[in-house]
């Protein structure tokens, strides 16, 4: 992994150690929570995550294709299929969830408090090199007309991005996530989505989530399933947390699911598609092999309050 700090202990310009040990403790304290974003076909970008249960922020334009798979990278080396929950194209931000356990989180800081002149960071993945922190200065917080019903604001520094960058985090001198990186301007001036745009996309989205409250994985049908279940591959039950088996018990590990709503569930990534469509359902149709048989029932689902 490339590391590139804006400072050295060796600098001639007048700043002290602990100002550059502080830096040093910001990328630490970031990175677990900074992803690689990687789309099929399109190459990647980066992404913050925000809430423990998988939920992460990019640009709409790192994943706007819909049939497209994408994959997520975390830092420790773990990668896992992500779902887009939720787009805005205008304003350039999608909302990601994966399935995992043990993840660190990055919480949006409050970008009203942010001036001109102010030293801000950047983390991401420039031109697929992981994890690259680039220093610059706040140049100045515009306000832009994108259409006759919105109008909105960003934020231009001299920090350096370039391709791979898109949807990573722009840091305030503190640490905190002062905006999502989005673009270059012309002058080589960046731009980064404020922090309080973000927030208030977000405050604004489906106040609840359905979720089955199962772990999954990827399965590829063996040959003599593939010609049963009509398709290559399915997910399979591999775990059910305990509020799900608190309450029902029409799900056992080792079921392979193959259909949810009628749509095809191939991969992780398309069963997260699938429940992020279907807000408020208490119950799904699904299509199922168990036991080497196809079993067609309605399984409960779970509804989770989405926190903002």
């Amino acid at each position: 992994m490339t590391q590139t700090t804006p400072f050295s202990t060796n600098s001639s310009l007048p700043l002290p150690d602990v100002f550059t040990s502080s830096l040093v403790e910001i990328f630490d304290a970031a990175k677990p929570a900074i992803v690689q974003v990687r789309t099929e076909g399109r190459g990647g970008g980066t992404g913050i995550i925000i809430d423990e249960d998988g939920r992460m922020l990019t640009n709409n334009h790192v994943v706007a294709r819909d049939d497209a798979k994408v994959e997520v990278l975390l830092a420790d080396g773990r990668s896992f299929p992500a779902a887009v929950l939720q787009r805005n194209p205008r304003l350039d931000l999608a909302l990601l969830k994966i399935e995992g356990d043990n993840l660190k989180t990055l919480p949006l800081g409050d970008s009203t408090k942010l001036r001109v002149g102010e030293w801000v960071f950047a983390i991401g993945h420039p031109w697929g090199q992981r994890w690259v922190v680039t220093a610059g200065i706040v140049s100045s917080i515009r306000t832009a007309k994108l259409a006759d019903d919105l109008t909105t604001h960003y934020i231009q520094s001299d920090v350096g991005l370039a391709p791979g960058n898109s949807g990573g985090p722009l840091l305030n001198a503190d640490g905190q996530v002062v905006g999502i990186n989005a673009m270059i301007f012309g002058g080589d001036l960046s731009v980064a989505i404020p922090g309080s745009v973000v927030s208030g996309w977000l405050a604004e989205l489906p106040a609840r989530r359905v979720t089955l409250g199962i772990e999954i994985l990827t399965m590829e049908l063996p040959e003599n399933m593939r010609l049963l279940a009509s398709q290559p591959s399915g997910v399979m039950v591999v775990g059910i947390r305990p509020e799900r088996q608190a309450k029902h018990s029409d799900l056992f590990i080792g079921d392979i699911l193959l259909e949810v709503e009628g749509k095809a569930v191939k991969d992780n990534a398309a069963l997260l598609e699938t429940l992020a469509a279907s807000q408020e359902h208490e119950g799904l149709a699904v299509k199922l092999l168990r036991g080497g048989a196809i079993v067609e029932m309605e399984i409960a689902t779970l509804l989770l309050e989405h926190r903002k």
